[in-house]
C-alpha cells in the first residue's frame, strides 16, 4: 500500500496528519499545521514534539538531539579534550585543567546575576582566589544540562578562552575583542566537527547583528585570519595593542 509520503502528500511532524494546505516549516524542512502552538529545540532550533524532553526549566530537546546530549562527566572528558586539540592547532595551550560541572536552570541562576544578564547563560567561567603576591587562582566552569555535544563544545571552549585571559591577566579589552576572542574559540570547535548541526551554528555567528558576539567576532575572525596568522596566542597579542 502507498504511504502519503509516497504519493507527495507530507504530514504534520506533530500530530501526523496530512497537510492539505497551508502550513508552517521550520529551517530543518520539518513542516506542521498551521493550528499547533510551536516549541522549538533550544539545541538545534527544530519543532519539538509534545512528548520530547523538557529541561526542569522549560526547555525543549527535540529527538534528534536527546540522545547526543551531554550528561555523564566521560562526555564532558570527550568534549573537553577536542577543545583543547583544536586550541592546540591554533597554537593555544591551556596551562592546567579545568574542573567542568553541569548544573541544572536553578543552580546556574544562584551562580549569575540574570537580572543583569537578563538571559541565563549557557556556560559561566568563575574565578576564586586573590591574584596577588602569587596566591593561587582557582577556575572552574559551569555547564547548563541537556546540550548537544556540539553546541556544549562551542560554550566551553567559549569559556575556557575566558579562563585563558584570566590566567595570562589580560584586562580591560574592550567586550568586542575579549568577547569575540572565545567566540573565535566557539566557532573553530564548530568547524572542526563540521556536521550539519555546526554548519548552522558557524552560519548563525556570521550573520548575528550582534555589535559584541556577531561584529566583534567577526572582526576578530579577520584579524585572527590575517595580521594573527591562524594562531591564537598572536591574536590575543594583537588584540591587547589594539585595545
Amino acid at each position: 500500500m502507498l504511504s502519503l509520503k509516497d504519493i507527495g502528500i507530507s504530514t504534520c511532524v506533530i500530530c501526523g496528519k496530512p497537510l492539505l494546505g497551508s502550513y508552517r516549516m521550520d529551517k530543518w524542512g520539518q513542516k506542521v499545521c498551521m493550528d499547533h502552538d510551536l516549541t522549538y529545540c533550544a539545541n538545534c532550533g527544530r519543532i519539538v514534539k509534545d512528548d520530547d524532553m523538557r529541561s526542569s526549566d522549560g526547555r525543549a530537546v527535540c529527538s534528534h538531539c536527546v540522545g547526543k546530549v551531554v550528561r555523564r562527566s566521560e562526555h564532558v572528558e570527550w568534549v573537553y579534550q577536542r577543545v583543547c586539540e583544536i586550541f592546540e592547532r591554533n597554537f593555544l595551550v591551556l596551562p592546567e585543567k579545568v574542573p567542568v560541572e553541569i548544573v541544572n536552570a536553578e543552580r546556574m541562576r544562584q551562580l549569575v546575576d540574570c537580572n543583569r544578564l537578563g538571559a541565563l547563560p549557557m556556560g559561566l567561567a568563575s574565578m576564586g582566589g586573590i591574584p596577588l603576591f602569587g596566591m593561587p587562582v582557582h577556575h572552574k566552569v559551569y555547564m547548563l544540562d541537556c546540550q548537544h555535544k556540539v553546541n556544549f563544545g562551542g560554550v566551553l571552549a567559549h569559556e575556557l578562552l575566558h579562563v585563558w585571559q584570566n590566567q595570562r591577566r589580560v584586562r580591560q579589552l574592550p567586550p568586542k575583542y575579549c568577547e569575540g576572542f572565545c567566540n573565535l574559540g566557539s566557532y573553530l570547535f564548530y568547524g572542526y566537527l563540521n556536521n550539519e548541526l555546526s554548519q548552522r551554528l558557524m552560519e548563525g555567528m556570521m550573520n548575528s547583528p550582534d555589535p559584541i558576539y556577531g561584529e566583534g567576532f567577526r572582526e576578530v575572525k579577520v584579524i585572527f585570519e590575517t595580521e594573527g596568522e591562524h594562531n591564537l596566542e598572536k591574536t590575543m597579542d594583537i588584540l591587547v595593542k589594539k585595545r
